[in-house]
């Protein structure tokens, strides 16, 4: 089952306000461990600035050491913290927090609509196009059956990442999925 982790703590919610730390952040969950010259090679950016950003997200608990993998006492192995975090507008009551919650989420949605624009931009096969969707529709829902339905597909999110498990080539691409559902006054 996924463990999830509830971010409650301002400091905690700024590592993932900086864009180079969200990238890296993003490679460890799709790609699995890596080094810092390995992740500066996939972003283009000096080794010495993704180090420094490795440990901030390591020093924030997203990312962690992997030892293990290390060839010799020089080479530094990183991997996401396994599980998925959530936090609510509503934990981060004063003016700071509601700022870095504001550029978190500003910044999760530019993300998200450059990652969209890039699949399109792309060559995928008729298989993977037909197999994509983009979808948009209202609901009438009180607060309570937004939330039922908000963790139905969370259950449901949970349920198909165990099934892509694995490292093996066969035939899986990532799959990005983003949705958002708040309330709305036409």
């Amino acid at each position: 089952m996924d463990e999830r982790r509830r971010i409650t703590d301002p400091e905690v919610l700024k590592g993932l306000a900086q864009p180079l730390r969200r990238k890296l952040y993003r490679l460890l969950t799709q790609l699995g461990p890596a080094t810092a010259g390995a992740l500066a090679k996939r972003t283009e950016t000096d080794p010495g600035l993704v180090s420094y950003h490795l440990r901030e997200l390591g020093k924030t608990g997203y990312i962690e050491q992997a030892p293990e993998l290390a060839r010799d006492r020089r080479e530094r192995w990183w991997r996401a913290v396994p599980g998925s975090t959530s936090w609510s507008n509503s934990d981060f009551a004063d003016p700071e927090g509601q700022a870095i919650v504001a550029t978190v989420k500003a910044q999760m949605v530019a993300d998200q609509l450059e990652r969209l624009s890039a699949y399109q931009r792309g060559s995928w096969s008729r298989e993977w196009t037909e197999a994509a969707t983009t979808t948009e529709g209202g609901l009438r829902l009180t607060p309570g059956e937004l939330r039922a339905m908000s963790e139905e597909i969370q259950e449901v999110l949970v349920r198909w990442s165990q099934v892509g498990r694995g490292g093996a080539d066969d035939g899986r691409e990532h799959v990005f999925m983003f949705l958002h559902m708040f309330p709305e006054k036409p």
